[in-house]
Protein backbone atom coordinates (compact mmCIF):
# COMPACT_ATOMS: atom_id res chain seq x y z
CA UNK A 1 0.00 0.00 0.00
CA UNK A 2 1.38 3.62 -0.86
CA UNK A 3 1.15 5.81 2.18
CA UNK A 4 1.71 9.45 2.10
CA UNK A 5 2.42 10.93 5.39
CA UNK A 6 0.26 13.84 6.55
CA UNK A 7 1.61 14.39 11.10
CA UNK A 8 4.05 15.08 13.42
CA UNK A 9 3.99 14.59 16.85
CA UNK A 10 2.44 16.81 18.42
CA UNK A 11 5.37 18.39 21.25
CA UNK A 12 8.13 16.49 22.90
CA UNK A 13 6.25 16.13 25.63
CA UNK A 14 3.64 13.68 24.26
CA UNK A 15 6.33 11.84 22.39
CA UNK A 16 7.57 10.15 25.67
CA UNK A 17 6.07 6.83 26.39
CA UNK A 18 2.77 7.64 28.28
CA UNK A 19 1.88 5.78 31.60
CA UNK A 20 0.35 2.61 32.37
CA UNK A 21 -1.87 1.58 34.67
CA UNK A 22 -1.86 -2.00 36.60
CA UNK A 23 -2.87 -3.37 39.80
CA UNK A 24 0.09 -5.62 39.62
CA UNK A 25 3.48 -5.82 40.96
CA UNK A 26 6.48 -4.99 38.10
CA UNK A 27 4.88 -4.26 35.26
CA UNK A 28 6.73 -2.34 32.62
CA UNK A 29 5.56 -0.12 29.32
CA UNK A 30 7.05 -1.43 26.26
CA UNK A 31 7.24 1.78 24.34
CA UNK A 32 6.64 0.90 20.52
CA UNK A 33 8.48 3.41 18.15
CA UNK A 34 6.90 2.86 14.62
CA UNK A 35 8.66 4.84 11.41
CA UNK A 36 6.91 7.35 9.67
CA UNK A 37 5.98 6.00 6.12
CA UNK A 38 6.41 8.41 3.53
CA UNK A 39 7.58 12.08 3.44
CA UNK A 40 5.76 14.62 5.65
CA UNK A 41 3.39 17.18 4.30
CA UNK A 42 4.25 20.56 5.54
CA UNK A 43 2.10 21.01 8.47
CA UNK A 44 1.38 24.40 10.29
CA UNK A 45 2.18 24.58 14.24
CA UNK A 46 -0.31 23.31 16.43
CA UNK A 47 -3.04 25.46 18.17
CA UNK A 48 -3.99 24.24 21.91
CA UNK A 49 -5.93 25.66 24.04
CA UNK A 50 -6.89 23.76 27.88
CA UNK A 51 -9.20 23.91 30.60
CA UNK A 52 -7.88 23.44 34.07
CA UNK A 53 -9.91 21.84 37.18
CA UNK A 54 -9.66 20.75 40.34
CA UNK A 55 -7.34 17.99 41.59
CA UNK A 56 -9.83 15.15 41.94
CA UNK A 57 -9.62 12.80 45.32
CA UNK A 58 -9.40 9.16 44.04
CA UNK A 59 -13.29 8.07 45.56
CA UNK A 60 -14.53 11.83 43.17
CA UNK A 61 -12.69 10.09 40.59
CA UNK A 62 -13.87 6.60 41.01
CA UNK A 63 -17.46 8.31 41.02
CA UNK A 64 -16.58 10.48 38.19
CA UNK A 65 -15.58 7.72 36.18
CA UNK A 66 -18.73 5.67 37.12
CA UNK A 67 -21.48 7.59 35.76
CA UNK A 68 -23.64 6.49 38.50
CA UNK A 69 -23.97 10.08 39.66
CA UNK A 70 -25.66 10.30 35.89
CA UNK A 71 -27.53 7.45 36.73
CA UNK A 72 -28.86 8.59 39.32
CA UNK A 73 -30.25 11.71 38.15
CA UNK A 74 -27.60 13.85 39.74
CA UNK A 75 -27.11 15.90 36.76
CA UNK A 76 -24.96 18.95 37.95
CA UNK A 77 -22.93 16.65 40.61
CA UNK A 78 -19.99 15.88 37.52
CA UNK A 79 -19.89 19.67 37.03
CA UNK A 80 -19.27 20.30 40.74
CA UNK A 81 -16.86 17.72 41.21
CA UNK A 82 -14.73 17.86 38.15
CA UNK A 83 -14.66 21.81 37.60
CA UNK A 84 -16.68 23.71 34.87
CA UNK A 85 -15.40 25.52 31.54
CA UNK A 86 -16.41 26.22 28.15
CA UNK A 87 -15.03 25.14 24.50
CA UNK A 88 -13.53 27.68 22.48
CA UNK A 89 -16.33 29.31 20.43
CA UNK A 90 -17.10 27.73 16.87
CA UNK A 91 -15.06 24.46 17.67
CA UNK A 92 -14.32 22.50 16.12
CA UNK A 93 -13.32 24.99 13.28
CA UNK A 94 -11.23 27.99 15.13
CA UNK A 95 -9.10 28.59 18.08
CA UNK A 96 -8.98 32.10 19.52
CA UNK A 97 -5.43 33.09 18.55
CA UNK A 98 -5.19 34.99 21.71
CA UNK A 99 -5.44 32.02 23.36
CA UNK A 100 -3.69 29.50 21.50
CA UNK A 101 -0.37 27.48 22.83
CA UNK A 102 2.49 25.43 21.26
CA UNK A 103 1.56 22.29 23.67
CA UNK A 104 -0.65 21.07 25.14
CA UNK A 105 0.37 21.80 29.25
CA UNK A 106 1.28 19.81 31.73
CA UNK A 107 -0.91 19.72 35.14
CA UNK A 108 0.51 21.47 38.13
CA UNK A 109 0.51 21.37 41.79
CA UNK A 110 -3.22 23.01 42.33
CA UNK A 111 -4.60 21.72 38.65
CA UNK A 112 -5.00 19.14 36.56
CA UNK A 113 -5.92 19.67 32.91
CA UNK A 114 -9.75 18.92 31.94
CA UNK A 115 -9.37 18.90 28.24
CA UNK A 116 -7.33 19.89 25.37
CA UNK A 117 -8.31 21.67 22.22
CA UNK A 118 -5.89 21.63 19.50
CA UNK A 119 -5.53 22.55 16.01
CA UNK A 120 -3.42 22.32 12.92
CA UNK A 121 -3.99 22.16 8.82
CA UNK A 122 -2.24 20.58 6.16
CA UNK A 123 -2.15 21.77 1.94
CA UNK A 124 -3.19 18.94 -0.39
CA UNK A 125 -2.44 19.87 -4.24
CA UNK A 126 -3.54 18.38 -7.47
CA UNK A 127 -1.31 15.15 -6.81
CA UNK A 128 -3.66 14.64 -3.86
CA UNK A 129 -6.90 14.26 -6.00
CA UNK A 130 -6.53 10.45 -5.52
CA UNK A 131 -6.15 9.82 -1.97
CA UNK A 132 -9.13 6.69 -1.37
CA UNK A 133 -8.10 6.49 2.75
CA UNK A 134 -7.31 8.03 5.99
CA UNK A 135 -4.89 6.45 8.22
CA UNK A 136 -4.96 8.60 11.39
CA UNK A 137 -2.59 7.44 13.90
CA UNK A 138 -2.57 8.56 17.29
CA UNK A 139 -0.93 7.81 20.95
CA UNK A 140 -3.13 9.35 23.53
CA UNK A 141 -4.60 9.52 27.37
CA UNK A 142 -6.74 8.95 27.35
CA UNK A 143 -10.40 9.99 25.72
CA UNK A 144 -10.32 11.54 22.19
CA UNK A 145 -12.47 13.44 19.41
CA UNK A 146 -11.39 14.05 16.00
CA UNK A 147 -12.58 15.80 13.01
CA UNK A 148 -11.25 17.23 9.45
CA UNK A 149 -12.31 20.08 8.12
CA UNK A 150 -15.22 19.72 10.59
CA UNK A 151 -16.23 16.05 10.01
CA UNK A 152 -15.85 14.08 13.32
CA UNK A 153 -13.92 11.12 11.64
CA UNK A 154 -12.68 9.22 14.97
CA UNK A 155 -13.79 8.91 18.84
CA UNK A 156 -13.08 6.80 21.55
CA UNK A 157 -13.95 6.51 25.07
CA UNK A 158 -16.23 10.04 25.08
CA UNK A 159 -19.74 9.83 25.62
CA UNK A 160 -22.23 11.43 23.80
CA UNK A 161 -23.63 13.73 26.18
CA UNK A 162 -19.93 15.47 26.42
CA UNK A 163 -19.34 18.16 28.96
CA UNK A 164 -15.66 20.41 28.75
CA UNK A 165 -14.42 18.94 31.83
CA UNK A 166 -16.39 15.20 31.47
CA UNK A 167 -13.72 12.75 32.01
CA UNK A 168 -12.79 9.87 29.82
CA UNK A 169 -15.24 6.40 30.24
CA UNK A 170 -11.53 4.37 30.65
CA UNK A 171 -8.05 4.77 30.56
CA UNK A 172 -6.05 4.57 27.18
CA UNK A 173 -2.65 2.68 27.29
CA UNK A 174 0.85 3.15 25.46
CA UNK A 175 0.30 1.78 22.16
CA UNK A 176 -0.52 3.87 19.34
CA UNK A 177 -3.87 2.86 17.53
CA UNK A 178 -4.68 3.95 13.87
CA UNK A 179 -8.29 4.75 12.72
CA UNK A 180 -8.71 3.91 9.28
CA UNK A 181 -11.17 6.65 7.32
CA UNK A 182 -13.04 6.43 3.96
CA UNK A 183 -12.65 9.16 2.41
CA UNK A 184 -16.14 10.84 1.39
CA UNK A 185 -16.80 13.54 -1.06
CA UNK A 186 -16.91 16.84 0.94
CA UNK A 187 -14.12 15.61 3.26
CA UNK A 188 -11.02 16.61 1.96
CA UNK A 189 -10.84 19.86 -0.41
CA UNK A 190 -7.70 21.01 -2.53
CA UNK A 191 -5.40 23.81 -0.21
CA UNK A 192 -5.49 23.69 2.90
CA UNK A 193 -7.42 21.18 5.29
CA UNK A 194 -8.35 21.45 9.07
CA UNK A 195 -7.48 18.49 11.53
CA UNK A 196 -8.84 19.24 15.32
CA UNK A 197 -8.07 16.95 18.12
CA UNK A 198 -10.12 16.69 21.32
CA UNK A 199 -8.51 14.89 24.27
CA UNK A 200 -9.51 14.07 27.43
CA UNK A 201 -7.66 12.24 30.69
CA UNK A 202 -9.83 9.31 32.62
CA UNK A 203 -9.99 9.59 36.44
CA UNK A 204 -6.44 8.20 36.38
CA UNK A 205 -4.75 10.55 35.10
CA UNK A 206 -4.31 14.71 35.85
CA UNK A 207 -4.27 15.79 31.93
CA UNK A 208 -4.23 14.20 28.58
CA UNK A 209 -1.63 14.15 26.03
CA UNK A 210 -1.34 13.13 22.67
CA UNK A 211 0.71 12.82 19.88
CA UNK A 212 -0.84 12.11 16.43
CA UNK A 213 -0.30 11.36 12.74
CA UNK A 214 -1.80 11.57 9.91
CA UNK A 215 -1.55 9.34 6.55
CA UNK A 216 -3.69 9.37 3.28
CA UNK A 217 -3.53 6.70 0.35
CA UNK A 218 -4.85 6.20 -3.20
CA UNK A 219 -6.07 2.24 -2.23
CA UNK A 220 -8.04 0.42 -0.08
CA UNK A 221 -6.51 -3.19 1.08
CA UNK A 222 -6.46 -5.45 3.25
CA UNK A 223 -5.96 -3.82 7.45
CA UNK A 224 -5.94 -7.51 9.19
CA UNK A 225 -5.68 -11.25 8.42
CA UNK A 226 -5.70 -13.29 6.66
CA UNK A 227 -6.46 -15.64 9.71
CA UNK A 228 -7.02 -19.53 9.98
CA UNK A 229 -10.29 -19.35 11.68
CA UNK A 230 -11.08 -22.86 11.65
CA UNK A 231 -9.74 -26.02 9.78
CA UNK A 232 -11.29 -29.24 9.62
CA UNK A 233 -10.31 -32.80 7.74
CA UNK A 234 -11.20 -31.75 4.40
CA UNK A 235 -12.61 -28.12 5.26
CA UNK A 236 -11.18 -24.90 6.37
CA UNK A 237 -12.34 -21.39 6.82
CA UNK A 238 -10.11 -18.51 6.45
CA UNK A 239 -10.81 -14.75 8.08
CA UNK A 240 -9.75 -11.52 6.78
CA UNK A 241 -10.46 -8.22 7.45
CA UNK A 242 -10.18 -4.87 4.61
CA UNK A 243 -10.85 -1.01 4.74
CA UNK A 244 -14.56 -0.58 4.59
CA UNK A 245 -16.30 -1.01 0.98
CA UNK A 246 -13.93 -3.14 -0.07
CA UNK A 247 -14.04 -6.13 -1.96
CA UNK A 248 -11.82 -9.33 -1.25
CA UNK A 249 -11.04 -13.09 -2.86
CA UNK A 250 -8.84 -16.00 -2.29
CA UNK A 251 -6.69 -18.32 -4.54
CA UNK A 252 -5.61 -21.81 -3.06
CA UNK A 253 -4.44 -24.80 -4.67
CA UNK A 254 -2.18 -28.23 -3.33
CA UNK A 255 1.45 -27.79 -4.89
CA UNK A 256 2.85 -25.49 -6.81
CA UNK A 257 -0.43 -23.81 -8.26
CA UNK A 258 -3.47 -21.77 -6.70
CA UNK A 259 -5.93 -22.68 -9.28
CA UNK A 260 -9.10 -22.56 -6.87
CA UNK A 261 -10.35 -19.02 -6.39
CA UNK A 262 -13.46 -17.29 -4.15
CA UNK A 263 -14.63 -13.47 -4.14
CA UNK A 264 -16.61 -12.09 -1.44
CA UNK A 265 -18.17 -8.94 -2.05
CA UNK A 266 -17.21 -5.20 -1.27
CA UNK A 267 -17.40 -5.02 2.84
CA UNK A 268 -15.27 -5.05 5.92
CA UNK A 269 -15.07 -8.49 7.10
CA UNK A 270 -15.06 -11.60 5.05
CA UNK A 271 -14.84 -15.27 5.44
CA UNK A 272 -14.19 -17.74 2.89
CA UNK A 273 -15.11 -21.56 3.58
CA UNK A 274 -13.25 -24.09 1.42
CA UNK A 275 -13.88 -27.40 0.71
CA UNK A 276 -12.58 -30.57 -0.29
CA UNK A 277 -9.16 -30.41 0.60
CA UNK A 278 -6.90 -33.22 0.74
CA UNK A 279 -7.21 -35.08 3.48
CA UNK A 280 -3.96 -34.52 6.25
CA UNK A 281 -2.76 -32.39 3.17
CA UNK A 282 -1.15 -28.95 2.76
CA UNK A 283 -2.93 -26.36 1.02
CA UNK A 284 -1.40 -23.14 -0.42
CA UNK A 285 -3.61 -19.86 -0.31
CA UNK A 286 -2.73 -16.10 -0.54
CA UNK A 287 -5.98 -13.45 -0.17
CA UNK A 288 -6.43 -10.34 -2.16
CA UNK A 289 -8.18 -7.35 -0.50
CA UNK A 290 -9.10 -4.55 -2.82
CA UNK A 291 -5.26 -3.33 -4.43
CA UNK A 292 -3.38 -5.59 -1.55
CA UNK A 293 -2.51 -9.10 -1.40
CA UNK A 294 -1.38 -10.60 1.59
CA UNK A 295 1.81 -13.31 0.97
CA UNK A 296 1.35 -16.51 -0.15
CA UNK A 297 0.74 -18.92 3.10
CA UNK A 298 0.55 -22.32 3.90
CA UNK A 299 -1.86 -24.51 6.35
CA UNK A 300 -2.66 -28.38 6.77
CA UNK A 301 -5.53 -29.82 6.93
CA UNK A 302 -6.78 -31.36 10.46
CA UNK A 303 -5.09 -34.44 11.64
CA UNK A 304 -7.46 -37.82 12.19
CA UNK A 305 -7.92 -40.12 15.01
CA UNK A 306 -5.07 -41.42 16.15
CA UNK A 307 -2.22 -39.27 14.48
CA UNK A 308 0.66 -37.58 16.47
CA UNK A 309 -0.58 -33.66 17.30
CA UNK A 310 1.28 -31.15 18.76
CA UNK A 311 0.00 -27.89 20.14
CA UNK A 312 2.05 -24.70 20.86
CA UNK A 313 1.11 -22.71 24.15
CA UNK A 314 1.91 -20.05 25.98
CA UNK A 315 0.40 -16.99 27.22
CA UNK A 316 0.43 -13.66 29.54
CA UNK A 317 2.05 -11.67 26.37
CA UNK A 318 0.46 -8.13 27.83
CA UNK A 319 2.60 -5.28 26.67
CA UNK A 320 5.81 -7.74 26.04
CA UNK A 321 6.20 -7.29 22.52
CA UNK A 322 9.58 -8.05 21.73
CA UNK A 323 9.72 -11.29 23.94
CA UNK A 324 6.34 -12.17 22.12
CA UNK A 325 7.77 -11.65 18.41
CA UNK A 326 10.85 -14.07 19.87
CA UNK A 327 7.87 -16.74 20.55
CA UNK A 328 6.02 -16.29 17.66
CA UNK A 329 9.41 -17.11 15.36
CA UNK A 330 10.33 -20.19 17.40
CA UNK A 331 6.51 -21.56 16.87
CA UNK A 332 6.80 -20.70 13.33
CA UNK A 333 9.47 -23.33 13.16
CA UNK A 334 7.83 -25.84 14.47
CA UNK A 335 5.12 -28.15 12.67
CA UNK A 336 2.26 -26.99 15.08
CA UNK A 337 -1.43 -28.28 14.28
CA UNK A 338 -2.29 -25.34 16.51
CA UNK A 339 -1.97 -22.79 18.84
CA UNK A 340 -3.65 -22.58 22.52
CA UNK A 341 -3.17 -19.29 24.48
CA UNK A 342 -3.63 -19.49 28.21
CA UNK A 343 -5.06 -15.81 28.04
CA UNK A 344 -3.93 -11.90 28.59
CA UNK A 345 -2.87 -11.08 24.93
CA UNK A 346 -3.09 -7.89 25.14
CA UNK A 347 -2.20 -5.66 28.28
CA UNK A 348 -6.14 -3.97 28.03
CA UNK A 349 -8.70 -5.99 25.91
CA UNK A 350 -10.64 -2.34 25.33
CA UNK A 351 -7.89 -1.09 23.63
CA UNK A 352 -8.16 -1.36 20.13
CA UNK A 353 -4.51 0.02 19.69
CA UNK A 354 -3.32 -3.16 21.33
CA UNK A 355 -4.88 -5.61 19.34
CA UNK A 356 -3.90 -3.94 16.39
CA UNK A 357 -0.09 -4.38 17.71
CA UNK A 358 -1.01 -8.05 18.91
CA UNK A 359 -1.97 -8.72 15.25
CA UNK A 360 0.79 -7.41 13.74
CA UNK A 361 3.32 -9.79 15.59
CA UNK A 362 0.72 -12.50 15.26
CA UNK A 363 0.04 -12.13 11.58
CA UNK A 364 2.34 -14.80 10.14
CA UNK A 365 1.13 -17.36 12.32
CA UNK A 366 -2.61 -17.06 12.67
CA UNK A 367 -2.48 -17.27 8.66
CA UNK A 368 -0.97 -20.54 8.92
CA UNK A 369 -2.28 -22.83 12.27
CA UNK A 370 -5.27 -22.16 13.94
CA UNK A 371 -5.60 -20.13 17.16
CA UNK A 372 -7.37 -20.81 20.06
CA UNK A 373 -7.49 -18.84 23.42
CA UNK A 374 -8.98 -18.94 26.84
CA UNK A 375 -10.03 -15.41 27.59
CA UNK A 376 -7.85 -13.89 30.46
CA UNK A 377 -8.87 -10.98 32.46
CA UNK A 378 -6.87 -8.25 30.70
CA UNK A 379 -8.51 -9.67 27.53
CA UNK A 380 -11.72 -8.26 28.49
CA UNK A 381 -10.32 -4.64 29.13
CA UNK A 382 -9.56 -2.38 31.95
CA UNK A 383 -10.17 -4.12 35.01
CA UNK A 384 -11.65 -7.04 33.79
CA UNK A 385 -15.22 -5.74 33.21
CA UNK A 386 -15.01 -3.56 30.29
CA UNK A 387 -18.08 -3.45 27.88
CA UNK A 388 -16.11 -2.14 24.83
CA UNK A 389 -14.25 -4.46 21.87
CA UNK A 390 -12.58 -7.33 23.33
CA UNK A 391 -11.32 -10.77 23.27
CA UNK A 392 -14.55 -12.51 22.22
CA UNK A 393 -15.22 -9.83 19.67
CA UNK A 394 -11.83 -9.78 17.95
CA UNK A 395 -11.67 -13.81 18.00
CA UNK A 396 -14.51 -15.68 16.14
CA UNK A 397 -14.29 -18.41 19.09
CA UNK A 398 -15.82 -21.89 18.51
CA UNK A 399 -19.26 -21.36 19.14
CA UNK A 400 -20.10 -22.27 22.66
CA UNK A 401 -23.13 -24.30 24.55
CA UNK A 402 -26.28 -22.53 23.03
CA UNK A 403 -27.31 -21.86 26.46
CA UNK A 404 -24.13 -19.90 27.57
CA UNK A 405 -24.67 -16.83 29.15
CA UNK A 406 -23.73 -13.19 27.25
CA UNK A 407 -20.21 -12.06 27.75
CA UNK A 408 -18.93 -15.51 29.00
CA UNK A 409 -16.10 -17.44 26.63
CA UNK A 410 -15.82 -20.89 27.85
CA UNK A 411 -16.18 -23.70 24.51
CA UNK A 412 -14.86 -26.94 23.81
CA UNK A 413 -13.54 -28.69 20.16
CA UNK A 414 -11.91 -32.12 19.23
CA UNK A 415 -8.94 -32.17 16.70
CA UNK A 416 -8.75 -35.35 15.40
CA UNK A 417 -9.72 -37.59 18.76
CA UNK A 418 -7.99 -35.42 21.46
CA UNK A 419 -10.78 -33.17 23.02
CA UNK A 420 -9.70 -29.53 23.81
CA UNK A 421 -11.46 -27.38 26.75
CA UNK A 422 -11.30 -23.52 27.07
CA UNK A 423 -12.40 -22.54 30.33
CA UNK A 424 -13.46 -18.94 30.79
CA UNK A 425 -11.41 -17.93 34.37
CA UNK A 426 -13.40 -14.87 34.57
CA UNK A 427 -16.74 -16.60 35.04
CA UNK A 428 -15.68 -19.53 37.23
CA UNK A 429 -18.52 -18.60 39.79
CA UNK A 430 -21.26 -19.14 36.89
CA UNK A 431 -22.76 -22.74 37.91
CA UNK A 432 -24.26 -22.96 34.21
CA UNK A 433 -19.97 -23.32 33.17
CA UNK A 434 -19.39 -26.17 35.99
CA UNK A 435 -22.75 -28.13 34.77
CA UNK A 436 -21.52 -27.83 31.23
CA UNK A 437 -18.32 -28.84 31.92
CA UNK A 438 -19.45 -32.29 33.67
CA UNK A 439 -21.59 -33.51 30.49
CA UNK A 440 -19.13 -31.67 28.44
CA UNK A 441 -16.17 -33.87 29.71
CA UNK A 442 -19.01 -36.94 29.89
CA UNK A 443 -19.77 -36.71 26.44
CA UNK A 444 -16.14 -36.23 25.07
CA UNK A 445 -14.75 -39.52 27.34
CA UNK A 446 -18.13 -41.44 25.66
CA UNK A 447 -16.91 -40.53 22.31
CA UNK A 448 -14.11 -42.58 22.96
CA UNK A 449 -11.89 -39.51 23.15
CA UNK A 450 -7.84 -40.27 23.07
CA UNK A 451 -7.23 -37.47 25.05
CA UNK A 452 -8.60 -34.26 27.13
CA UNK A 453 -6.47 -31.12 27.69
CA UNK A 454 -7.87 -28.19 29.32
CA UNK A 455 -6.73 -24.46 29.05
CA UNK A 456 -7.51 -21.75 31.68
CA UNK A 457 -6.31 -18.39 32.57
CA UNK A 458 -6.44 -18.22 35.99
CA UNK A 459 -5.90 -21.89 37.16
CA UNK A 460 -5.74 -23.86 40.15
CA UNK A 461 -1.89 -23.91 41.20
CA UNK A 462 0.73 -21.56 41.10
CA UNK A 463 3.79 -20.28 43.19
CA UNK A 464 3.22 -16.76 41.20
CA UNK A 465 1.93 -13.63 42.93
CA UNK A 466 -1.90 -14.92 42.59
CA UNK A 467 -1.06 -18.25 44.32
CA UNK A 468 -3.74 -20.19 42.14
CA UNK A 469 -7.42 -20.00 42.38
CA UNK A 470 -9.59 -21.41 44.85
CA UNK A 471 -12.58 -21.53 43.29
CA UNK A 472 -10.43 -23.37 40.38
CA UNK A 473 -9.31 -25.88 42.70
CA UNK A 474 -12.77 -26.42 44.90
CA UNK A 475 -15.23 -26.50 41.96
CA UNK A 476 -13.82 -27.28 38.87
CA UNK A 477 -10.30 -29.59 39.71
CA UNK A 478 -13.02 -32.10 40.93
CA UNK A 479 -14.41 -32.55 37.75
CA UNK A 480 -11.39 -32.26 35.83
CA UNK A 481 -10.08 -35.25 37.86
CA UNK A 482 -13.50 -37.27 37.92
CA UNK A 483 -13.24 -37.17 34.13
CA UNK A 484 -9.24 -38.17 34.00
CA UNK A 485 -8.45 -34.92 32.07
CA UNK A 486 -4.61 -35.62 30.78
CA UNK A 487 -3.33 -31.82 31.49
CA UNK A 488 -4.98 -28.40 32.67
CA UNK A 489 -2.88 -25.09 31.30
CA UNK A 490 -3.23 -22.10 33.13
CA UNK A 491 -1.68 -18.20 33.22
CA UNK A 492 -2.03 -15.39 34.85
CA UNK A 493 0.94 -16.01 37.13
CA UNK A 494 4.23 -14.44 34.84
CA UNK A 495 6.31 -17.38 35.15
CA UNK A 496 6.69 -21.86 34.92
CA UNK A 497 5.52 -24.12 36.69
CA UNK A 498 5.12 -27.94 36.59
CA UNK A 499 2.86 -30.17 38.67
CA UNK A 500 1.24 -33.15 39.63
CA UNK A 501 -1.73 -32.24 42.60
CA UNK A 502 -4.72 -34.64 43.37
CA UNK A 503 -4.77 -36.86 40.39
CA UNK A 504 -4.24 -33.55 38.32
CA UNK A 505 -1.33 -32.71 35.77
CA UNK A 506 -0.93 -28.77 35.40
CA UNK A 507 1.42 -26.37 34.25
CA UNK A 508 1.07 -22.79 34.49
CA UNK A 509 2.78 -21.26 31.26
CA UNK A 510 2.44 -17.44 31.69
CA UNK A 511 6.14 -16.42 29.79
CA UNK A 512 4.44 -15.08 27.03
CA UNK A 513 5.84 -11.28 27.19
CA UNK A 514 4.58 -9.72 30.47
CA UNK A 515 7.18 -8.79 33.15
CA UNK A 516 8.18 -11.72 35.03
CA UNK A 517 6.58 -12.64 38.87
CA UNK A 518 9.09 -13.90 41.46
CA UNK A 519 7.94 -16.98 44.01
CA UNK A 520 5.45 -16.40 46.63
CA UNK A 521 6.59 -19.35 48.43
CA UNK A 522 8.58 -22.71 48.55
CA UNK A 523 11.91 -21.33 47.93
CA UNK A 524 14.79 -20.17 49.31
CA UNK A 525 13.94 -16.67 51.29
CA UNK A 526 9.84 -17.43 51.33
CA UNK A 527 8.02 -18.76 53.29
CA UNK A 528 6.30 -22.36 53.14
CA UNK A 529 3.69 -23.62 51.17
CA UNK A 530 0.31 -23.62 52.55
CA UNK A 531 -0.94 -25.52 49.92
CA UNK A 532 0.49 -28.74 48.57
CA UNK A 533 0.64 -28.36 44.87
CA UNK A 534 2.81 -30.89 44.13
CA UNK A 535 5.39 -28.82 42.16
CA UNK A 536 7.99 -30.57 40.34
CA UNK A 537 9.41 -27.53 38.27
CA UNK A 538 9.35 -24.40 38.14
CA UNK A 539 11.20 -21.14 36.40
CA UNK A 540 11.06 -17.13 36.03
CA UNK A 541 11.58 -17.34 32.60
CA UNK A 542 9.72 -16.28 29.48
CA UNK A 543 8.86 -19.80 27.34
CA UNK A 544 6.18 -21.39 25.08
CA UNK A 545 5.66 -24.63 25.36
CA UNK A 546 4.69 -27.70 22.53
CA UNK A 547 2.73 -30.68 23.75
CA UNK A 548 2.92 -33.64 21.73
CA UNK A 549 -0.06 -36.40 22.24
CA UNK A 550 1.25 -40.22 20.50
CA UNK A 551 -1.12 -42.96 20.71
CA UNK A 552 -0.56 -43.62 24.39
CA UNK A 553 1.75 -40.98 25.58
CA UNK A 554 2.29 -37.01 26.41
CA UNK A 555 5.41 -34.99 26.05
CA UNK A 556 5.60 -31.91 27.35
CA UNK A 557 8.78 -29.78 26.08
CA UNK A 558 9.26 -26.37 27.18
CA UNK A 559 11.51 -23.47 25.60
CA UNK A 560 13.13 -20.30 26.45
CA UNK A 561 12.44 -17.42 23.67
CA UNK A 562 15.99 -18.20 21.82
CA UNK A 563 14.77 -22.28 21.56
CA UNK A 564 16.47 -23.87 24.25
CA UNK A 565 14.92 -26.27 26.20
CA UNK A 566 13.68 -24.70 29.49
CA UNK A 567 14.03 -28.44 31.24
CA UNK A 568 14.30 -31.74 29.80
CA UNK A 569 11.12 -32.52 27.79
CA UNK A 570 8.46 -34.32 30.03
CA UNK A 571 6.63 -37.58 29.33
CA UNK A 572 3.59 -39.03 30.86
CA UNK A 573 0.99 -42.24 29.71
CA UNK A 574 -2.40 -40.89 28.63
CA UNK A 575 -5.66 -42.02 30.67
CA UNK A 576 -6.99 -45.28 29.69
CA UNK A 577 -10.45 -46.46 31.19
Amino acid sequence: MQRAVLGLCVSLAACTPLAADSDEPDEPVTSVTVAPRGTPYALSPWRWIAITAPHLAPSIGALGISGLDVAAGRAEAPLRVLGEGTAPPDWPFALDEGLRAPALPAATADERVAVGYGITTFSLGDGDRGVEMLELRVRYTDGLIAWINGVPVARRSLGVELAPTSLALRPHGPEWETFYIPVVPSLLRAGVNTLAIEVHPSARNDAPALAAELYGRSDRGILRGPIVAAVGATTARIAVETDLNTDASIEWGVGGALDQKAASPPGHHHSFELANLPVKGVVRYRVRGGATQSPIYAFHTAPAAGDVIRIGIYGDVRGGHAVHKKLVDQMLAEPLDLVAVTGDMVLHGSDEADWQRFFTITAPLVAQVPYLPAVGNHDLGWDGADTARNANEVFTLPPGPPDRPAGTNWYSLDVGDVHLVFLDSNAYERPEQETWLAADLVAARARGVRAIIAFTHDGPYSRGYHRGNGIARQRYVPILVQHHVDYVFSGHDHLYQRGEAGGLRYAVTGGGGASLYGFSCGVSGKPACKLDDGMIAIAREHHYAVLTLTAKTLELCVRKPDGRLLEPCSRAPLWRP
